[in-house]
């Protein structure tokens, strides 16, 4: 407590001090035998300063009894020997609690240091074990990778080997003529197409064209025919397709050019196919397969009719018989002459492809259009041309009545006859065969 540090103070500067105290009569008990014997020197002031410290201590009374000296000396040793245990006892307490606090703390430290090196290992089997995870990871992907890039390659090989199945296929059904499985096959490699670039789409298209013009004419004996199937197959691409369809036909332009004049009727097939296939909207000279028709049927349309004029009838008729809805198309260009070439020309000979013609109906077709050019261009009456055309009207009968045709036929036999009425009052078709 306050007051023993004060007492242990005091004692510490009477010692420092220097001062000198006996007390000769009795022996000290603190000293040995053979000991030293302290001697304190204590001055009177001091000595009053000590007696009022431990009489404030020691007791409540008012009146104190006059200090004695060895109640003081002994009071005092044994303030001093209190004061030194509880010192002793305080320096050990603090001795065990630092020594307490030490090995507590070093414990925690271990403790710590045992859990860092197990958080260590840990975390070095941990890595351990993700870099081989990883690893294992790693080499599968690799392994993935190789294999799609494998089945990749597989898949890019079936691919090609379907387009040149599929290619040779549609080589193969048009030219044996089957029109449905060509497109059949051509829309599945049209598919395939659509899956690459425009650009590569664009150059197989063209390459698998120029194979079938290539395959049309592999063969000169079986050219013609498959010309036709190769036509067939174009015609039915349908209006969507007016690019493919004028690549192909300009490709077999090329081809046809070279075998002209054999190739023409096939040739003005190809120009009336490409007309159809110019989209309503477009059908004017912008259009390039409307051009292709122009550019193409032109030629042979004039060709043709001067084989007319002269009586060679031999072309036109096989072009009725093998195409006969082509003909139909084009009969009325190629009889129709002008003015000038219709005062000139030979009647009997130019009248000649009439009757060769292979069906009643283009028969009567042709009689109506001469006729219809006679009361355009003649203003008195053709009496020789009349009995020409009466002539003619007689071989179209037998060829009916040879032919055993029915009523249809009769029919436009008495459209013909009637044809000759008008010219000339009281005249009619017998009175013109009569004059022949």
């Amino acid at each position: 407590n306050q007051g023993t540090r004060k007492a242990l103070l005091l004692l510490l500067l009477v010692v420092l001090v220097g001062g000198a105290w006996s007390h000769p009569a009795e022996s000290d008990p603190f000293t040995g035998d053979d000991g030293p014997v302290c001697t304190l020197q204590v001055g009177n002031g001091l000595l009053q300063q000590l007696g009022t410290r431990l009489t404030l201590e020691s007791s409540s009374s008012s009146a104190p009894p006059p200090l004695e000296c060895t109640t003081a000396w002994t009071t005092l040793l044994l303030r001093f020997h209190e004061t030194h245990k509880n010192l002793t006892d305080c320096v050990e307490r603090e001795e065990r609690a630092r020594t307490d606090q030490t090995s507590a703390t070093d414990f925690c430290e271990l403790l710590l240091d045992d859990v860092r090196r197990q958080m260590r290992q840990e975390r070095q089997r941990l890595t351990s074990e993700s870099d081989q995870r990883l690893q294992a990871i790693q080499l599968e992907l690799n392994g993935e990778k190789a294999r799609s890039v494998q089945l990749t390659a597989d898949v890019g090989a079936v691919q090609q080997e379907l387009t040149r199945l599929y290619r040779e296929l549609i080589l193969t059904n048009v030219g044996i003529g089957d029109t449905k499985q060509a497109h059949r096959y051509y829309q599945r490699y049209n598919e395939q197409q659509q899956q690459k670039e425009q650009q590569q789409q664009k150059a197989n298209l063209q390459s698998l064209y120029e194979a079938l013009i290539a395959t049309v004419y592999r063969k000169a004996a079986y050219a013609q025919q498959r010309v036709g199937h190769l036509l067939d197959f174009v015609r039915h691409l349908g209006p969507d397709a007016p690019d493919q369809k004028l690549t192909i036909y300009r490709l077999l332009k090329v081809e046809l050019d070279k075998r002209t004049p054999a190739s023409q009727p096939q040739t003005l097939v190809m120009a009336f196919d490409a007309l159809n296939g110019t989209a309503p909207d477009a059908s004017t000279a912008d259009s390039p397969l409307h051009k292709l028709y122009l550019d193409t049927s032109g030629p042979i349309v004039r060709a043709w009719q001067q084989q007319i004029i002269p009586g060679e009838w031999r072309t036109v008729r096989d072009f009725a018989e093998h195409y006969p809805d082509y003909y139909q198309r084009c009969y009325r260009m190629l009889l129709t002459v002008d003015a000038t070439v219709w005062r000139k020309l030979d009647f009997s000979k130019y009248i000649l492809v009439v009757n060769t013609l292979p069906r009643s109906t283009f028969r009567m077709e042709a009689f109506e259009l001469v006729f219809g050019l006679m009361r355009r261009y003649e203003r008195d009456v053709p009496l020789e041309r009349l009995k020409v055309l009466a002539a003619h009207t007689a071989i179209f009968e037998t060829f009916i009545q040879k032919k055993g045709l029915g009523q249809d036929a009769q029919d436009r036999l008495a459209k013909v006859k009637e044809l000759f009425k008008g010219f000339k009052p009281n005249t009619d078709y017998g009175y013109y065969l009569k004059e022949f």
